[in-house]
């Protein structure tokens, strides 16, 4: 298998998971822990300049689909004084 052939395989499913959900998978629930550890792999190659450009967008563009509401069930605390 190629890099290439294993990026499609681990973007495929989370493109998926995201077209349902509209958010990354929970990292509580260990069926979908999987695709999280990728996705957050994909921003350390995006951040260290590794990830080619083309998956960087691809990859970019699914991360702005997503539901901007949805805070993975915590809420944020306003402290303001």
């Amino acid at each position: 298998m190629t890099r290439e052939e294993s990026w499609n395989q681990n973007f495929e499913p989370l493109k998926a998971y995201i077209d349902e959900h509209h958010h990354l998978p929970d990292k509580k629930k260990v069926e979908n822990r999987r695709l999280l550890s990728w996705a957050k792999y994909q921003r350390k190659r995006i951040k260290a300049g590794t990830l080619d450009e083309e998956k960087k967008r691809m990859f970019l563009e699914l991360m702005d689909s997503r539901s901007k509401e949805h805070t993975g069930g915590k809420r944020k605390i306003d402290y303001k004084e």
